[in-house]
């Protein structure tokens, strides 16, 4: 793809405190194949290294730009100022702990301009705290998702996600919503009437951290519970449909977490 054709695509990555991490996630997307990017760091007020960090990667590129907020507020506000902030095109989003494959970004772009889509997604694999391949994604690739099917039903990750903010209204979230920012973020993308269609590469990296709110599984379906009948509201009997729906399979996801788990500790 012929750069000087290609349109800028914004990665907004929120940081804080990630100074172990935060060095891969630039470098990741440096050495992407695809070189028209901005990428957009938010520091939340870090209190280790992780702006620094971020800083003097700025100084050496100039499509990166770091943005240190005022006052510590979480990972939705930073990644709302970097929405606010973001000029590309396209719009992605990775975690300052996460990193990209190296053909993500240039694969996705190509699948969503040859085929006219507004929302994309990839596969994504997990990794150790340490880098190592842990194993691929415990969900299950469907080529095409709508907003029913995505209740009670999260199907893919933010880090994997593709927008076209010359199509979709990029939702700024209220802060005071349930930790499970990212499910209610794709809710109200697809509400809007898009399909989300699927490019089944693990072209995204999710560290595996002890502790994280990601690995609770009761904290997660607590979560899901208040999307469905707070958020989305959808009445009682349907909240119960959708939120069984998601023990089943989550169930069935968490299994085959467990089962990496097991298998890196074996290694280690």
């Amino acid at each position: 793809m012929n750069i000087q054709n290609s349109p800028l695509v914004s990665v907004v990555v929120p940081v804080y405190n990630t100074e172990k991490y935060v060095q891969d996630c630039i470098d990741s997307v440096l050495n992407q194949s695809y070189q028209n990017w901005e990428l957009i760091l938010v520091d939340d007020l870090s209190t280790d290294n992780s702006f620094s960090i971020c800083k003097k990667a700025a100084e050496r590129d100039e499509r990166i730009k770091v943005i240190l907020k005022e006052k510590n507020s979480g990972a939705l506000d930073s990644r709302n100022t970097g929405i606010k902030e973001s000029k590309g095109h396209f719009l992605c989003f990775l975690d300052s702990d996460d990193t990209f494959e190296k053909t993500k970004i240039e694969t996705q772009v190509k699948f969503m301009m040859e085929h006219d889509h507004a929302v994309s997604f990839t596969m994504f694999q997990r990794i150790t705290e340490e880098g190592e391949f842990m194993g691929a994604s415990n969900v299950p690739f469907t080529p095409k998702i709508t907003y029913s099917q995505l209740l009670g039903n999260p199907q893919f990750s933010i880090i994997t996600i593709m927008i076209d903010k010359r199509k979709v209204n990029v939702p700024i979230l209220d802060l005071e919503i349930v930790k499970a920012e990212d499910y209610v973020f794709h809710l109200a993308i697809l509400k809007q009437g898009f399909k989300a269609f699927g490019i089944n590469e693990a072209l995204s990296n999710y560290r595996f951290r002890k502790g994280s709110q990601s690995t609770s599984f009761m904290g997660n379906a607590s979560d899901l519970w208040k999307v469905l009948y707070k958020i989305e509201k959808l009445g009682p009997i349907s909240s119960v449909f959708y939120f069984s729906r998601y023990i089943v399979k989550g169930l069935k996801k968490r299994m085959i977490l467990l089962q990496q788990v097991n298998q890196t500790k074996r290694k280690d």
